[in-house]
């Protein structure tokens, strides 16, 4: 009860509900956007280039949005990129709708979405991680992903139904109201006071260039942050192709991409609410392995199903064990990292999800017009499968860690 009574402080459930309505934006704009763009271009390569534009931000501003997650005020951060994603969306929609501007300035909305983006992210995370004790990291992680995906349930049940009654473009105005809304809220979250000493202060002079050599001399840490990649490309991969697979394999419309979409939140949401309530949360290699390896599985059986239903419950499976794998890694990276580096650490995650982006959001629009999606979706696959028995290796319990650390230097001594 004490420990429930710690992790549901105010702070804590404000900051909750600040991200719950943080990605009910992403909801919403996350079905406009892509429907727009299929409506004006008619292909998934227009997709591919809108999660390219997407990356760059997260690809050249990572050593700035770090920086200013460690030595400003966080809740600022978190204000500010909200009315940074809000204030376009508006303009340009109305702008569009009014066809003053053509649908190609989408791609601004989603540039000024990736900025804010890529500075909200890891001031938030950081937030959380210097209002958590390293005892309810995974607690609050899974709560952080379990709001997640409530908010994306709720934008994209919402972002379908106004497709089809406002269409596209009013619904991205629409969206901008949860973002003006999670502003609002974050001007109650509690104001923490930034961890400074001598090691900070020499990172914040050099930004990314030390950051890359303090995760260089920690081997679990550079570890987790290659391995979140994977879920990240999952879900990726969907973004870019879930929309055309529904369009152009399943012929069906907005209302069933939104579906599919919130299938997806339902199996992330319980996924979370699981995490949550498990008295033992595993964390070992086990734990990474057949989370990984299922999601791979999940993920081939999406890319080859012809049917709505069996549509649905694959994207359902593959949304569990994203947030099951990203929930774990998310608490290791937290766990191996000093608070002082909490958001220069999660800005370079970031910064790895954007790059991996920027080279395969290109490659899968254009590959979907030259191969068969189930090919893509067995390649990813494929991918996965290898990353699980990788995993095997590379994550290892942490008291068999310690044992064999022990017994290597009990060998030295003799």
């Amino acid at each position: 009860m004490n420990q429930n009574n710690t992790l549901f402080s105010s702070s804590f459930v404000i900051y909750l509900v600040v991200n719950t309505m943080f990605f009910m934006g992403i909801g919403i704009q996350g079905i406009a956007i892509p429907w727009l763009l299929l409506e004006k271009s008619g292909g998934a390569l227009s997709v591919g280039i809108m999660l390219f534009i997407r990356a760059l931000p997260g690809i050249f501003l990572v050593g700035m949005a770090g920086d200013w997650a460690d030595r400003y005020d966080k809740r600022k951060i978190c204000f500010y990129m909200n009315l940074l994603q809000a204030v376009p969306m508006v303009i340009i929609s109305f702008l569009i709708e009014q066809n003053v501007a053509g649908y190609v300035f989408v791609y601004a909305v989603t540039l000024f979405l990736s900025i804010g983006n890529t500075f909200f992210v890891p001031a938030a995370r950081a937030y959380m991680q210097e209002l958590k004790k390293s005892s309810n990291l995974m607690k609050a992680n899974s709560l952080h992903e379990t709001t997640s995906q409530v908010g994306n349930i709720i934008g994209t049940g919402l972002g379908g139904v106004l497709v089809a009654v406002v269409n596209a473009t009013n619904t991205l105005a629409i969206g901008a109201c949860a973002f003006l809304l999670s502003a609002v809220l974050v001007r109650y979250m509690k104001q923490l006071t930034n961890h400074r000493n001598a090691s900070h202060e020499r990172l914040s002079r050099r930004h990314l260039s030390l950051t890359v050599r303090y995760i260089g001399e920690r081997k679990r840490l550079l570890t987790a942050i290659l391995f979140i990649l994977i879920p990240s490309l999952v879900v990726q991969v969907n973004n870019i192709l879930v929309g055309a697979y529904v369009k152009d394999v399943l012929q069906l419309g907005a209302d069933s991409f939104s579906l599919v979409s919130i299938m997806y939140s339902a199996g992330a949401l319980l996924s979370g609410v699981l995490l949550l309530s498990a008295k033992n949360l595993g964390t070992g290699r086990k734990t990474i392995f057949t989370a990984l390896l299922l999601l791979s599985v999940a993920q081939g059986w999406f890319g080859n199903t012809y049917h709505i239903t069996a549509a649905a419950s694959a994207i359902f499976l593959v949304g569990f064990f994203v947030v099951m794998s990203r929930s774990w890694i998310n608490t290791k990276i937290m766990e191996e990292t000093e608070e002082a580096f909490g958001g220069r650490i999660q800005s370079v995650v970031n910064m790895m999800n954007s790059l991996m982006i920027l080279s395969v959001g290109l490659v899968i629009g254009i590959s979907a017009s030259v191969v068969s999606y189930p090919m893509i979706y067995f390649s990813v696959a494929g991918i996965g499968v290898a990353a699980a028995v990788l995993s095997w290796h590379y994550f290892k319990d942490v008291n068999e860690a310690k044992v064999q650390s022990n017994v290597a230097k009990e060998e030295k001594k003799m």
